[in-house]
């Protein structure tokens, strides 16, 4: 295991930006320190040549402009909270709109804008960033950190965010997953298999109702393996709000537990994700639209990769009956995700 930190480039504004190396003998991770972005994931395919399964941008101006967030740290609140508003102990909260009236990932300065301070340690990577009391809205000082380590075939990730007064919090990584190789083209024949048995009915502005719907005689049913695009064109009210996948699938269980297996099938290359999170947001990368040329010179499409954000459930805040994402000075959030690597059985 080694973590080697070298300089990646500087923002348009002039600040450095760092990029760790973190590699064993199964695999191979490019962390940086602008929004805490897994730039490269590298994973053995079935001939034993190293793949990058994750999209992504050749430089930091790149990634300053990212629409799509691709690998980024999203937070302090991931997904959507309904009417840009949601009660904390009696008080309404007010944060910036920035979607059909809706605050997406946090309004416009969230932590996937940010240059984090990154140290190495021991054969881990440590970045912290901290966004200030107000900060489009939110209340309170909120000091994030995001620790990335190597565990066999495993990228291990652990968030952990302080606050001095209380305020809500929900943390994911936005990576794009393309297991044939990031330049690839379509993700529609890559196979899914989730434990979800219900997902989290939204309105055409992917606001949730509160309802958890079954899963089970749906397009929306991966508990048996399915390719992605089996079913993403069917008639189907969620299918075309979201204009494919774009959901909140309810995790069963807690603690760090399975929640999802993704093949590839030209590389065989499995992704096994495993989370301490109660949902995961399945995206089919709807709307991938990067407006500069990407890594390697791709040119990225629509439903190119998918993505599966681990993460509290989106607007949270505005429901009771869903798990709680409330953060006190004496409680700290923390949560973990694990994306392992295999080569799945022929």
């Amino acid at each position: 295991m080694s973590v080697v930190i070298r300089n990646f480039g500087k923002t348009t504004d002039g600040r450095p930006v760092r990029e760790a190396v973190l590699s064993n003998q199964q695999m191979e991770v490019h962390i940086l320190s602008y929004a805490a972005v897994i730039h490269k994931l590298l994973v053995p395919d079935r001939k034993g040549r190293m793949v990058d399964v994750v999209l992504g941008y050749p430089t930091v101006q790149d990634y300053e402009l990212n629409p799509d967030g691709m690998g980024a740290v999203v937070g302090r609140y991931a997904n959507r909270i309904g009417g840009a508003r949601f009660p904390l102990y009696g008080e309404i909260v007010h944060v910036t709109p920035n979607e059909n009236g809706n605050c997406l990932h946090s309004g416009l300065h969230g932590f996937h804008h940010a240059v984090f301070r990154m140290v190495e340690d021991g054969d881990a990577v440590v970045l912290t960033a901290v966004s200030p009391d107000g900060t489009d809205g939110f209340p309170g000082e909120v000091e994030l950190e995001v620790r990335y380590s190597l565990a066999g075939s495993g990228l291990v990730i652990q968030y952990t965010a302080a606050t001095d007064a209380p305020t809500v919090v929900n943390i994911t990584n936005h990576s794009y997953f393309n297991l044939n190789g990031h330049a690839s083209g379509s993700v529609l024949g890559h196979r899914l298999a989730m434990d979800a048995r219900a997902y989290l009915e939204t309105d055409e502005h992917s606001i949730p109702s509160g309802r958890r719907i079954p899963v089970a005689g749906t397009p929306m049913d991966f508990t048996e393996e399915k390719t992605l695009g089996r079913d993403i064109g069917e008639d189907y009210s969620a299918l075309h709000q979201g204009h494919g996948y774009d959901h909140c699938f309810v995790v069963p269980d807690s603690g760090l537990r399975h929640v999802a297996w993704l093949t590839g099938p030209e590389t065989g290359i499995r992704m096994e994700t495993l989370s301490t999170q109660p949902g995961v947001q399945v995206y089919s990368a709807n709307y991938l639209t990067p407006n500069t040329p990407c890594k390697d010179g791709a040119h990225y499409a629509p439903r190119d990769a998918v993505c599966l954000e681990t993460q509290e459930f989106p607007d949270a805040p505005n429901h009771p009956d869903f798990p709680d994402t409330t953060v006190l000075p004496e409680t700290p959030y923390s949560a973990t995700t694990v994306y392992r690597f295999d080569l799945a059985p022929q």
